[in-house]
């Protein structure tokens, strides 16, 4: 066990769930920071409860005495588009042509 081990809390990415034919929720964690297995929590009833209300410190089923933070996988950055960029370059020669027609 090396001193990463022994510090505070790693995030655990989850993704939402639903037992199919019943009213259950599951939150999954695909890779455990720990086992690297796969693990389920209950978030609650589907029309009831607030999934979110679930994330955050849980236990760690692999191992009890350690603890994990369920958290949503971050949302990949917006890359600029080749559509975006044809839009600047079309604005630009726009504006360069109302110009000259004004004079």
């Amino acid at each position: 066990m090396g001193k990463r081990d022994r510090r505070g809390l790693r995030p655990a990415f989850v993704t939402l769930r639903d037992l199919p034919g019943t009213r259950v929720m599951f939150w999954v964690v695909e890779h455990c920071p720990y086992c690297g297995g796969q693990h389920v929590h209950p978030a609650g009833n589907l029309r009831t409860a607030d999934p979110g209300e679930r994330l955050g410190e849980q236990p760690a089923p692999c191992e009890p005495g350690r603890t994990y933070d369920l958290t949503l996988p971050p949302r990949p950055k917006k890359k600029n588009s080749i559509r975006q960029e044809r839009r600047r370059e079309r604005r630009a020669g726009k504006v360069s042509d109302w110009e000259g027609e004004e004079g």
